[in-house]
């Protein structure tokens, strides 16, 4: 089986919940480029290697460790952000996770897989006046308005783009 087709097999493992499986892929793969010391481990690998080291055997510190060198390797690829993130949640580290999901959103502001995990974690805009608390008549108000403003501008822009 080709290294490609290994590693997409792991990633289908890791998505049905199959963690030992993914793993089991991973580890196969990570021992193939272990034996050519010319060759680099791929940053997906790492990446998907740590989540599921993070969500199948609870090894959260290793799991950070792969998953950040992905990132450090190859910044630009959101779905490693959300890999992070992900292994953040399962130690019960939620403001991790919420702000490696930001880091990723100034990578891609629109990506739908950072997108997904912030409505799935309930992140919330902050207040508009942030020395007023958010349950304040005043932040209330505001941010009703600036969220009708912010709802109308994403509709024109969409019609422009569209």
């Amino acid at each position: 089986m080709l290294l490609n087709d290994t590693f997409l097999l792991g990633c289908a493992y890791l998505k049905e919940g199959n963690y030992r499986e993914a793993l089991a892929a991973f580890r196969r793969l990570l021992a193939a480029y272990e034996e050519d010391p010319s060759a680099e481990v791929p940053a997906g690998l790492l990446s998907y290697f740590g989540l599921a080291l993070g969500l199948g055997e609870n090894r959260i510190n290793e799991a950070v460790t792969y998953c950040t060198t992905a990132i450090k390797k190859e910044f630009y690829h959101t779905e490693f952000y959300v890999n992070l993130a992900r292994v953040y949640l399962k130690a019960n580290r939620r403001s991790s996770a919420v702000n490696v999901l930001y880091k990723g959103l100034k990578i891609d502001s629109q990506d739908p897989g950072i997108q997904a995990e912030l409505r799935k974690l309930g992140v919330r805009r902050k207040p508009v006046l942030g020395f007023l608390t958010r349950g304040n008549a005043i932040n209330k108000f505001l941010g009703r308005i600036q969220s009708r403003f912010w709802d109308k501008d994403k509709k024109i822009r969409k019609q422009a783009v569209g």
